[in-house]
């Protein structure tokens, strides 16, 4: 996904238009709720922010990609609200 985001941003790039994507890491939403309450803690003590994000936390990252003008020199980027899991 990251790698089509890439790719999409640099063909329409020209025709002004911004492709980016949003990778969030564990999130409480109901995708998680069928989740063993084990496997959630003991991922929870991973993350550096020691607990999962909430879809409150994620939403204004894409308020800011599509803002204007802060979301006007994202181009082809993976933005990563995700409590510190993946980190380079």
């Amino acid at each position: 996904m990251i790698g089509f985001t890439k790719s999409l941003a640099l063909e329409v790039a020209k025709d002004n238009v911004l492709v980016n994507a949003i990778a969030p890491g564990p999130i409480e939403t109901p995708l998680v709720s069928d989740i063993s309450d084990d496997w959630k803690r003991a991922k929870a003590r991973e993350l550096p922010l020691g607990r999962f994000g909430l879809a409150d936390e994620v939403a204004p990252t894409a308020v800011l990609l599509a803002s204007e003008p802060g979301g006007n020199l994202f181009v082809g980027q993976t933005l990563g609200p995700n409590s510190g899991d993946v980190m380079p």
